[in-house]
């Protein structure tokens, strides 16, 4: 008999995927990315990060996960 979690997985249809599904089934990490950034805005990201006890490096592709699902769209017309 399948578990209630998945069953719920098997529901998921790409538009209702989340940030952390799509960082989760993408396990290959193969492009490096800088930016400049305000050294006091930074501080205050590193901080924050520290104190959720997350890295930056997590956030930062959390963050690009999020963007890409709410864009992904763009790419389709």
């Amino acid at each position: 008999m399948a578990s209630l979690k998945d069953t719920v997985k098997e529901q998921q249809t790409p538009e209702t995927k989340t940030v952390a599904d799509v960082f989760k089934s993408n396990k290959e990490k193969n492009k490096m990315i800088s930016a400049y950034v305000d050294i006091d805005r930074y501080e205050k990201f590193k901080a924050i990060n520290e104190k959720r006890g997350i890295s930056n490096n997590k956030i930062l592709n959390l963050m690009i996960a999020d963007y890409v699902l709410q864009y992904e769209k763009l790419l389709n017309n």
